[in-house]
């Protein structure tokens, strides 16, 4: 394994000799040959000290869309955090960025009635529209991806 060949004692390198109006500038000291320091000897990987990365959290963009009929003005939560207060048949939300992932639907009166309770996987950088829609028996959510990118 070639390494960079250290001066011998008195041949300089340690200090740029700079000139007459400078002065010499020091610079980190070599070791002398035969005392280490600038080779690693015997190819050992020192370990580095802990060190946190931190990734950015990605994002999807969603909006929701009340396309029933026959009911109040619904109450929209995401993993229990109010995305939409009043949200009326025939309305929709704008787009609002949620991490990406699993996230947990929840449609509710404005009594606090849970209608309907359903996850959904949002993908990093997609942008979607749920709508709320009549299903025998009840409420669904259908996840449509929209053509358009805000995140």
């Amino acid at each position: 394994m070639p390494v960079v060949p250290l001066p011998n004692p008195g041949e300089g390198g340690a200090v740029f000799p700079g000139n007459e109006n400078t002065g010499a500038i020091p610079v980190i000291p070599l070791p002398n040959p035969g005392e280490g320091g600038a080779v690693n000897p015997g190819g050992i990987i020192q370990p580095l000290p802990n060190i946190t990365i931190t990734v950015p959290v990605r994002y999807a963009a969603v909006r929701f869309l009340n396309a029933t009929h026959g009911y109040p003005a619904f109450r929209i939560l995401i993993d229990g955090v109010r995305a939409a207060n009043l949200l009326d048949a025939g309305s929709a939300t704008g787009y609002i960025r949620i991490p990406a992932g699993s996230r947990t639907i929840t449609v509710a009166g404005q009594d606090g009635y849970i209608y309907l309770e359903q996850a959904l996987p949002f993908a990093a950088s997609t942008t979607s529209t749920v709508a709320i829609i009549n299903h025998a028996g009840g409420l669904t959510l259908t996840k449509i991806a929209d053509a358009c990118r805000v995140v």
